[in-house]
């Protein structure tokens, strides 16, 4: 299985979550408009993190309702 990893730009009170390609891409752009690369995240590892280790009730019912749209 490959990694998946999302780059997190902040500006304000707004974020972007791009790829890997969108972020190669879109960075200096995004740089020179004020945008500021805050983090980058393994997918995957985040979603488990959320749902195994997350004490936000919301969050964790959210996360499993997806599950439930999908079946």
């Amino acid at each position: 299985m490959n990694e998946v990893f999302v780059f997190i730009y902040a500006k304000g009170q707004e974020i972007k979550a791009l790829n890997i390609k969108e972020s190669e891409r879109l960075n200096s752009k995004l740089l020179n408009e004020g945008w500021v690369h805050t983090n980058t995240l393994e997918a995957c590892a985040y979603i488990e993190y959320l749902h195994n280790r997350s004490e936000d009730d919301d969050l964790i019912e959210e996360i499993r309702s997806l599950n439930r749209r999908v079946s």
